[in-house]
């Protein structure tokens, strides 16, 4: 009898179909945290965009060339709306004191340079302005590259982007100019 039954209860056990398997867990979607590179690159472009203005601030009472001035004007503006952005990222990354900030570094031009900009007038503060915007120019959009392939935050990679896009433009403006 005890075998009826465990042939039974065996038979029964086998028959019973397995639960359905629980569904697969949904995705997760999050957004990438700020990296080293984001915020090195956002403190490293404020910086540089900071220094830029310096000379380009001068542009408008200084130049002989109206199509320089209004190239000036124009990054200019580009670039406070940059440095807006890169504030914000590191506001977001809670980013500490900026350690490119008072330093001369590549693409920035130096105090010297500014104070020889502040007191040149026509073509000799049309070569300096020519000269640092051009270094400021190649040398963001170098170390904007490097954010885009290494960074992590969608916020700082739109504006790598964008910086990418107003960089080739400019590049292209400065040339027509230095002619």
């Amino acid at each position: 009898m005890r075998r009826l039954v465990l042939a039974a209860l065996i038979l029964a056990l086998c028959s019973c179909t397995p639960e359905a398997p629980p569904p697969p867990p949904k995705p997760v979607v999050t957004v990438a945290a700020y990296n080293p590179t984001d915020v090195a690159w956002a403190q490293l472009m404020a910086a540089m965009n900071e220094r830029v203005l310096k000379v380009l601030d001068l542009a408008p009472g200084r130049t002989a060339d109206p199509a320089l001035a209004d190239l000036a004007g124009s990054v200019g503006r580009g670039h406070r709306d940059e440095l807006a952005r890169l504030r914000a990222i590191l506001t977001s990354a809670k980013a500490g004191p900026n350690p490119h900030e008072g330093h001369d570094m590549p693409g920035m031009p130096t105090p010297i340079v500014i104070e020889a900009a502040a007191r040149a007038k026509g073509k000799a503060f049309d070569k300096i302005l020519l000269k640092s915007l051009k270094g400021h120019l190649d040398q963001s959009a170098m170390v904007t590259a490097s954010e885009q392939k290494a960074g992590a935050a969608e916020e700082a990679l739109d504006l790598a982007a964008d910086m990418t896009a107003a960089r080739t433009e400019q590049l292209a403006a400065l040339s027509g100019i230095a002619r």
